[in-house]
Order: C-alpha cells, then sequence, then structure tokens
C-alpha cells in the first residue's frame, strides 16, 4: 500500500505483492474485498508512523495510516506498529478498536537482537540489501540524498552514504 507508483511496481515484481495505491483506491476496502468471506487480513503492519515535524512531541497526527490498517484487519485480528508515533493521535477510534478486539503490538524493533542474523542472511546471499539501495552518494552529498528521497524523486527507495 503506497501512493508511489513505482514503488507499487517495484514491490509487484520484485515480491509479488498485489499494489494498492491509496490516491486511487480505498485501501482497506480493496483489502477486505481480496479476502475470503471479506473479513479482512489476520494482521497488519504499520510502517509509516508519525513524520516529524519538529522536535517538540506536542504536534499531533491525523494517523491515516493507522485507521486504514484498523479498517483492513479483521476482528480479533492484530495491529503492528513498529512506525513512530509522536504526540497525540487525532480521531483514534479507540472504540472500534475495542468492538472488533484488536491487538496491538507497537515499539521499536530491538535492533541489537536481529543484527547478527541480518548479517548471517547476508553473508550467505539469502539476504541482499542491494535490491532496496537506488542512490549510493558521498558524504558531502548528503543533503541532495536526503532531499531526493524526500521527495521521492528519481524512483528513490534508499540512499547510502559513504565518507
Amino acid at each position: 500500500v503506497d501512493h508511489n507508483d513505482y514503488r507499487l511496481q517495484y514491490a509487484k515484481d520484485t515480491y509479488g505483492a498485489i499494489p494498492v495505491n491509496f490516491d486511487k483506491v480505498d485501501a482497506a476496502e480493496f483489502i477486505i474485498e481480496q479476502t475470503k468471506g471479506h473479513r479482512g487480513v489476520d494482521g497488519v503492519i504499520d510502517a509509516v508512523g508519525f513524520e516529524a515535524k519538529g522536535s517538540s512531541k506536542i504536534e499531533g497526527s491525523s494517523a491515516p495510516a493507522l485507521r486504514q490498517c484498523m479498517a483492513a484487519v479483521r476482528r480479533g485480528g492484530v495491529v503492528s506498529v513498529p512506525g513512530i508515533y509522536a504526540g497525540p493521535i487525532n480521531d483514534f477510534l479507540i472504540g472500534d478498536a475495542f468492538d472488533k478486539g484488536l491487538t496491538f503490538r507497537m515499539g521499536q524493533t530491538h535492533v541489537h537482537k536481529y543484527i547478527p542474523q541480518l548479517l548471517e542472511y547476508i553473508e550467505n546471499g539469502d539476504l541482499s540489501p542491494e535490491a532496496i539501495i537506488t542512490h549510493r552518494m558521498n558524504l558531502s552529498d548528503a543533503a541532495k540524498g536526503y532531499e531526493i528521497f524526500e521527495k521521492r524523486e528519481e524512483e528513490c527507495r534508499k540512499v547510502i552514504l559513504t565518507p
């Protein structure tokens, strides 16, 4: 689920994902229609979170991705939120979550726990980070790299900066 067609096409071509452009269709409705009995999926992941606008953490988030996740998941389903939210979440539908009996799993990923296993996968050739890297730049060009990534220019997925 995304609104960038190039990322949706990449996910389809590379992973066999079903692309859902939330600017063109109601993502939750589309996902529900794909499930048996139109019940929704067992679990969803909101990896978007809050786009930082400052460091005060007092600004609210409308959390549209989180609301779509809650709508797409079945009764008794799981909503995983590794995406970071800061400050209050406006329009959070706690009653809907309660009614559906949803389980929420959230928090920062314990990166250090997974690093050894991930490095082993890379060393064995089972995982290639090269698949998502689209840009390599010198550290001195970091501002340009961030701009390309932020503006989703040049079909950017990930930028690697090297000294």
